[in-house]
């Protein structure tokens, strides 16, 4: 028994160099509004679902929140959002490439992800036909007490009732985006310290998460490996169904628990792929946060679920033939 607590120590431990060195280029991402004020005029073209599926790729969910704070704010269609929800990777990218059992299907997890992404986006935009409050107006970056705030002169105009965006004196629309990916507050105080802060907790959150995940699936394999095996080889396609709602929870862990799950043996790669690509990380928690538009919101969570789904099932019928 101690000798999988300390496999699954000495698996979490090699990850975690490649986690901290992933989380300080996302801390240092999210603290350029030059470049996040950029996206926005992005996330406003034709090239937005495109945009969408490749930036979500970048491990981690910081990108999905700040797509979804934008989208509350009626800066996205509903496709461009989607694509940045079913690309988002979180946890599972590092995982996938520090294990030498899963390595090799990372990259196909990626181009399924990313193409996925992109043609859901154009499609599902195609259904939405609101008018979003920028569409191609001067974008200016303003810095005050507060913070970079980005000042718009929408053309146009759209129906933003309920929405966060405020005005300036003049008469601007100013877009506020999140501070970090788990909401934690990102000021010039503290110098070096105060960049390499959440970085590192992060880091050991995400360590703990996989220490745990491997340890608990690692005793369950130790002690019960023949009945598992059994149980979900049984399943089939069926695990499909059960990886799409797991990637659904709103938490970091989902798609710790996903991955584990395949890198231990206990699902196949369709299963992998259908929790995954249901992923988001925490940003459906920050969408619920938006009481006003439930149904809106319930019609997103429902269309992640099939999405998962709708991916798994041909995946595993087209790996039966090989």
């Amino acid at each position: 028994m101690w000798d999988v607590i300390l496999d699954a120590l000495i698996d979490s431990s090699i990850a975690a160099p490649f986690l901290l060195i992933i989380y300080l280029f996302i801390e240092w991402l999210e603290r350029n509004r030059k470049a996040q004020f950029t996206a926005v005029r992005l996330l406003n073209g034709k090239f937005a679902p495109l945009v969408a599926g490749g930036v979500g790729l970048i491990p981690q969910c910081g990108f999905s929140v700040m797509a979804t704070d934008l989208y509350c704010q009626n800066y996205l269609k509903s496709g461009t959002l989607i694509a940045f929800f079913v690309a988002t990777s979180d946890e599972a990218l590092p995982i996938l490439l520090t294990n030498k059992d899963t390595i090799g299907v990372t990259w196909i997890v990626l181009l399924v992800k990313i193409a996925y992404a992109v043609a859901l986006g154009y499609i599902i935009n195609l259904f939405d036909k609101r008018a979003l409050l920028y569409a191609g107006g001067e974008l200016t970056l303003v810095e005050d007490e507060h913070g970079p705030h980005d000042h718009s002169h929408p053309h146009g105009g759209a129906d933003t009732e309920g929405e966060s965006h405020t005005q300036d004196g003049e008469g601007n629309t100013v877009i506020r985006v999140s501070d970090g990916c788990c909401r934690h507050a990102m000021t010039s105080k503290g110098g070096f310290w105060n960049f390499v802060k959440h970085p590192l907790l992060h880091t050991l959150k995400i360590f703990v998460y996989i220490f745990v995940v491997n340890a608990v699936f690692g005793l369950l394999l130790y002690y019960f490996e023949q009945p598992i095996t059994d149980f979900t080889s049984k399943l089939g396609f069926a695990q499909i169904f059960i990886t799409a709602g797991i990637g659904l929870i709103p938490n970091c862990a989902s798609s710790v628990i996903v991955t584990g799950m395949f890198a231990d043996g206990l699902i196949n790669l369709p299963a992998l792929i259908s929790g995954l690509v249901s992923n988001s990380g925490i940003a459906l928690a920050i969408l619920f946060k938006d009481r006003k538009r439930i149904k809106r919101n319930l019609l997103i969570l429902l269309i992640m679920y099939l999405a998962g789904i709708a991916v798994g099932i041909p995946a595993y019928f087209i790996l039966q033939l090989f």
